[in-house]
């Protein structure tokens, strides 16, 4: 990803913003930059409100569930995703993941509402991770790999298409 920023004369700067301003980011080691305009990206952060109301959550404010994706507190909470933590296999906060969980949550919930036995979900142990890059290009991984190129947005391209029709047609799921 530092090559392909490189490459797009983007210029990094390893530090935090402690204060941002209309038209100035202060940075921790002191600096001060002048912009016309500012993008954050940061990760995914917990919600207060499953703590305060009273759910367990994991040690970053998490809602812990288990693999059946039911808080490990209230077993009347089902959660997934960015909000939630499985905690017999957490994984990263990613799309992947949750896109991956939400045919599982469907199922467990409708058999919560039949008083079915739920069934265990247990999420893949990695995942395909691809990020364009622009101008037609990706970068991908998949473990402990890495790739770029044209065929790498190909690929993105059409998982994200085939993903977007499926979501279009409800027959499709």
């Amino acid at each position: 990803m530092l090559r392909a920023l490189a490459a797009a004369a983007v210029r990094v700067i390893d530090d935090s913003a402690v204060e941002i301003g209309a038209r100035t980011i202060l940075l921790a080691a002191g600096g001060e930059l002048t912009t016309d305009g500012v993008l954050l990206a940061t990760g995914a952060a917990a919600a207060q409100w499953p703590a305060a109301a009273g759910l367990a959550v994991d040690r970053r404010g998490f809602v812990e569930v288990d693999t059946t994706l039911r808080s490990t507190s209230h077993p009347f909470v089902f959660a997934t995703g960015d909000c939630a933590t499985m905690i017999d296999h957490p994984r990263p906060k990613s799309g992947v993941y949750a896109v991956r969980a939400g045919p599982a949550l469907a199922r467990n919930l409708r058999r919560s509402v039949s008083r079915a036995p739920l069934d265990r979900y247990v999420p893949p142990s990695r995942a395909l991770n691809l990020m364009v890059t622009g101008r037609r290009r990706a970068i991908g991984t998949w473990g402990g790999f890495s790739f770029e190129g044209v065929w790498a947005w190909r690929w993105k391209d059409w998982i994200d298409r085939r993903f977007m029709a499926r979501l279009a047609d409800p027959a499709a799921r």
